[in-house]
């Protein structure tokens, strides 16, 4: 703790002062001799506990501690009284003095009254501590720490030892915080209608996520359908989402256990979108062998090279047939797409190479990775394999129109994200209007410009806070905001925890 002391005697304040450096591991910042100085001590230092003397002259140590309280200062206080002021110290107690020690004073009271005062403080910090900020410190600290975030969440929740505690993954389709805020309230407004008022529900670290644990959940059977024929129904009215299913004993499991749940959310590929995710229905997917075409891939590059159109998109839809449609595993299925589809695009660019090209190679592909469901994955293959066989003098309406406008656009904000960039500004680049560009960019991306832009800015944030060298204004202008405060606000919303907190957890 940080300790100011007043009191007006010098050997009484000395012989106080070293008693705490010598068998305390506490630390005096401030030792003063009258109550005006205490005043302006505690003021500018903000110390954990001050001890003070009630006579002091210039000003008591009540009228100091009356002042104190009036400037909403807080601090844990302990009295210095003789038994003949026995009536003052009870008149402190009223002011939120916390202790009183008794002159003369001896080293055990002292030492036994500071540790009682920082036992106090120590559950009052923990106590205005969420549980959702222990739940990310639980999920970012060191292994050595993990215990004991653990045992402060199984308190602060109430959770039984060896107790069958549900939990319920949900990860949402949309980068935006406000859309998974809106998830949030409609999933707690959602328990209580019916019924599941003892559930816990919090937003998880880094990605769009949502927690619910349920405590002590005995009848998992009816509860999972309760889950996926009440709840997940209201989750997919405000948007796409998924939902997976765990249980943990112990805190000290709640890391792995929601690592594990995590890898589930790629069954949701080959899984009915309404069904909860859960390992025992994982385990009843059959899966076949699969090899990649490397055939077909030879094929589609030669038929590249001596320009025939019609074999490419012949031979990538028998591609299509072989991997996409397959009952592989969909990690196998996403590689290999990505896999042929580079191959696809090496062949292109040493015929024609040019920007958009690059463009493509850089964020179709991630698209492929990253969708959620076959038929996401189709769509962006085929508008890949599209984009790649047209001809540049080709001037097909809206598939021309859409990939080349909107690639530009992306690639703009790709090399200007620092800079001030408007959808008017965009608009004029490609000669549209605006809002003819955010109809076609919200069509083609499938999210609004604006949103696009700030996803963009606050992903490359993340990559400078991971380097641990930059500080946060300095991130903040880097990425094309002049105000650190609308920063932090927009950082938030989109990764679900402030910059300062995301960048102690990667450094």
């Amino acid at each position: 703790m940080r300790i100011v002391v007043v009191e007006d005697e010098p050997k009484t304040r000395q012989g106080l002062i070293k008693i705490i450096q010598k068998y305390t591991p506490h630390e005096v910042v401030a030792g003063e001799c009258d109550g005006i100085k205490g005043l302006e001590a505690v003021t500018a230092l903000l110390p954990d506990a001050l001890i003070a003397d009630i006579n002091m002259p210039e000003m008591d140590g009540l009228t100091m501690l009356e002042k104190i309280r009036k400037r909403g200062i807080r601090t844990a206080t302990v009295i210095l009284t003789g038994y003949s002021e026995f009536d003052y110290a009870k008149r402190a107690l009223k002011l939120e003095a916390v202790e009183y020690l008794l002159k003369p004073l001896n080293v055990e009271d002292i030492i036994e009254v500071l540790e009682r005062i920082n036992e106090k403080l120590t559950k009052t910090k923990v106590e205005m501590v969420s549980p959702e900020q222990l739940i990310f410190s639980m999920l970012t600290c060191e292994e050595t720490e993990q215990e004991n975030y653990a045992k402060q969440l199984e308190e602060r929740l109430l959770l039984r030892q060896d107790s069958r505690n549900a939990l319920i993954l949900i990860k949402t389709g949309s980068m935006l915080g406000e859309t998974v805020n809106e998830m949030q309230d409609a999933l707690n407004q959602c328990l209580d209608s019916i019924g599941l008022t003892a559930c816990h529900v919090f937003r998880l670290p880094f990605e769009q996520m949502l927690l619910m644990m349920i405590p002590d959940s005995q009848n998992v059977h009816y509860l999972r359908e309760i889950i996926q024929m009440k709840v997940m129904p209201e989750m997919k009215k405000i948007g796409k989402c998924y939902m997976a299913y765990g249980e943990i004993k112990s805190m000290m499991e709640l890391k792995p256990v929601l690592e594990q749940m995590q890898e589930y959310f790629e069954y949701s590929f080959v899984l009915d979108e309404n069904k909860l995710i859960a390992a025992d229905v994982i385990e009843m997917i059959t899966f076949s062998d699969i090899r990649y075409p490397d055939n077909l891939e030879q094929r589609i590059r030669r038929d590249i090279r001596n320009g025939n159109k019609a074999a490419v998109q012949y031979l990538a839809g028998e591609y299509h047939k072989q991997v996409i449609e397959s009952d592989a595993k969909p990690h196998y299925i996403k590689e290999y797409t990505v896999r042929f589809m580079m191959r696809v695009m090496e062949a292109m660019r040493s015929l024609k190479p040019d920007q958009e090209m690059d463009v493509l190679h850089r964020y179709m592909l991630d698209h492929i990775m990253e969708a959620t469901t076959k038929e996401e994955l189709s769509d962006t293959f085929w508008k890949l394999t599209e984009a790649l066989c047209r001809d540049k003098t080709e001037k097909a309406e809206v598939t021309d129109t859409d990939n080349g406008m909107i690639l530009r656009v992306i690639e703009y904000i790709r090399t200007h994200y620092n800079k001030d960039i408007s959808l008017p500004e965009a608009a004029e680049l490609v000669g549209i209007t605006p809002e003819y560009l955010s109809k076609l960019f919200a069509k083609e991306m499938g999210i609004n410009f604006s949103t696009f832009l700030g996803d963009f800015r606050i992903s490359m944030a993340k990559r400078m806070f991971s380097t641990g060298k930059y500080k946060i204004y300095e991130v903040a202008e880097a990425v094309g905001f002049h105000d650190t405060k609308y920063f932090n606000k927009v950082f938030k919303s989109i990764v679900g925890v402030s910059p300062s907190e995301y960048r102690r957890a990667v450094s």
